[in-house]
């Protein structure tokens, strides 16, 4: 069992991600298009090139806390596909190995 997990959420106006430790619950990377320097540099907040930029900076905080590895359950409403699938992804492009258990 892995010891990180990965929670993305999406709603209408924003996305956010975060890479938490299970045991511990601290959260060890957070990327959200609501945050001031990764909002300047989208023209949406809410679309597929925005759900592709919180991947690649997640990846990149990730690696900073040494994560390389995580673990992704979509929730019961969640599919996965679109969005969601964007952000995980990206993440599996940028070097971060997300192992995802679909029900």
């Amino acid at each position: 069992m892995q010891p990180f997990t990965l929670d993305v959420f999406i709603s209408k106006r924003f996305v956010s991600a975060s890479i938490t430790h299970r045991v511990t619950s601290k959260q060890v990377a957070v990327a959200g298009t609501n945050s001031n320097d990764i909002k300047a540099a989208l023209r949406s907040k809410s679309d597929i090139p925005a759900c592709l930029a919180i991947g690649r900076i997640l990846a990149d905080r990730s690696r900073e806390a040494d994560v390389y590895t995580a673990v992704y359950t979509p929730r019961e409403r969640d599919k996965f596909e679109g969005k969601i699938r964007a952000v995980v992804q990206s993440l599996i492009d940028n070097g971060i190995d997300i192992k995802v258990y679909l029900n």
